[in-house]
């Protein structure tokens, strides 16, 4: 990782964008960018490179797209369709990877590349001169968050489940922006190492942050949203719950209608979203281009078998579409629109409804049924009123529960990871045109597990080709 990320980041440290150069330009100073000096010379142009460092999160090869996208592709709910879909993606449905594809190579060197600005920025705010000490907590905090969210990321991509083994080996850890070895390398760090720096991370931004009205930056309220899912990866329940609620406390969640106007921009009920605008925003590369049955892509598609899961008396089952002039085989899904312009819309990463279901995934495994029953009503009386408040316990409780997951967060990125944390099995039938049926005691669950990219393994001294991960 090393020679790579130094040849892409350290030549080029950016007010504005935080852009890397190429290894052929290694040795020249870019014309667009200013001295690492510089950029830690004032708080003025050190939180210019925080909003870079926001930037890199948003770009469509990590959090802007291919990160949800490739979430829910490689479940059992949604698919690119089989025909016009421009071939974006056919390899990660098909579930048939190599590490040298881009869709492989491209989140890891994004989110490297977020990881070592938040790097900078950690490590050299305490510097600024003209900062107040509320100042830099601030700075770092958010970057503490950045940093956190991207090593999240890519264990869950690159890293079997902490539930098959803690102690596996996951990505490159690395947390100094200046110590930078281009001679040894880094070696894949154990799982759990890696959690443990991400809660860190994130218990000290949680306690230095306070809560902010933008949601489009990382405060107290996503830093706990995001501890949150980290316990719920290692089966913590008690304090997955427990933050759960602290990131969800005196949230209003969105009332049905919201469930048809917000996904393009921010609602009632939004912890993070990335802040798109009509001028700034990925375009064709977005999930609305994708998702919408017209402007862009529009190339994803939902299982009838998913479809049916829905009673008729839910609202999210007006989210798909039958339309014979667009598509007379599979369901259109208009859960993420447009505003105004192709591609325009923000994309909401976190937000509460998805903490009441922590809450009740992690009631139900403590067997506290009462509250696990209620949480889940909370989100399901909202799409049908009619609703019945569940009465089952054990695992059939926890059953209901992860299918409300299902049925809530489809589109927004979280089926691959639930399955894989939760050692599920993996069955796609219904109208997708390539099937599976394996279980976690099956060969083929290595597909859940993406390869560390080629490219990573040729410029990093530390690693060889039998690190790679099992099954590529």
């Amino acid at each position: 990782m090393k020679t790579k990320l130094i040849n892409l980041i350290n030549a080029a440290f950016l007010v504005l964008v935080l852009a890397g150069c190429s290894k052929d330009f290694l040795d020249l100073e870019p014309t667009d960018s200013i001295s690492e000096d510089e950029v830690f010379g004032s708080y003025v142009t050190a939180n210019s490179a925080l909003m870079g460092a926001y930037d890199q999160l948003s770009s469509f090869s990590f959090g802007g797209l291919y990160n949800p996208i490739m979430a829910d592709i490689m479940g059992e709910d949604v698919m690119i369709n089989s025909v016009n879909n421009w071939n974006w993606f056919i390899p990660v449905y098909q579930m048939n990877v190599l590490p040298n594809y881009t869709y492989i190579d491209s989140p890891w060197w994004a989110g490297y590349k977020l990881i070592y600005d938040a790097n900078k920025i950690i490590n050299n705010s305490i510097y600024i001169p003209d900062a107040t000490p509320e100042q830099i907590t601030n700075l770092v905090g958010q970057a503490q968050v950045l940093r956190a969210y991207a090593m999240l990321k890519l264990a869950e991509m690159y890293s079997p489940a902490y539930a098959k083994n803690p102690e596996a080996p996951s990505i490159l850890l690395n947390t100094d922006s200046d110590n930078l070895d281009l001679d040894s390398g880094y070696k894949r760090a154990k799982l759990s190492e890696v959690y443990a720096q991400i809660e860190s991370d994130l218990i000290a931004a949680a306690s230095q942050l306070k809560e902010n009205d933008d949601k489009g930056f990382f405060d107290s309220r996503s830093a706990n949203a995001l501890l949150a899912r980290l316990y719920l990866n290692m089966g913590k329940w008690e304090l997955a719950r427990d933050h759960a609620k602290l990131a969800a406390k005196d949230i209003t969640l969105m009332d049905v209608n919201g469930l048809f106007t917000g996904f393009s921009t921010r609602n009632s009920e939004t912890i993070y979203a990335i802040a798109y605008t009509q001028e700034d925003n990925n375009t064709y590369l977005s999930l609305p281009s994708f998702y919408w049955p017209v402007g862009g892509y529009s190339s994803m598609r939902a299982d009838k078998d998913f479809v049916n899961k829905f009673s008729r008396s839910d609202a999210r089952k007006s989210l798909f579409l039958k339309l014979d002039e667009i598509d007379k085989d599979r369901y259109l899904i208009v859960k993420f629109g447009h505003n105004n312009a192709v591609g325009n819309a923000e994309r909401i990463c976190i937000r509460a409804s998805e903490m009441v279901l922590i809450e009740a995934e992690c009631e139900a495994e403590l067997g506290n049924y009462t509250e696990a029953q209620d949480a889940l009503y909370l989100i399901q009386k909202r799409a049908n009123p009619g609703a019945s408040k569940s009465t089952a316990t054990d695992q059939a409780l926890i059953n209901e529960v992860l299918l409300e997951r299902r049925k809530e967060l489809f589109g927004e990125g979280f089926r691959w990871q639930d399955i894989k944390r939760r050692q599920l099995p993996f069955v796609r039938n219904g109208d997708h045109w390539v099937k599976f049926s394996f279980t976690a005691q099956d060969p083929d669950y290595f597909r859940l597990t993406f390869p560390i990219p080629q490219s990573e393994i040729d410029a990093n001294p530390a690693l060889t080709n039998s690190d790679q991960n099992i099954g590529y």
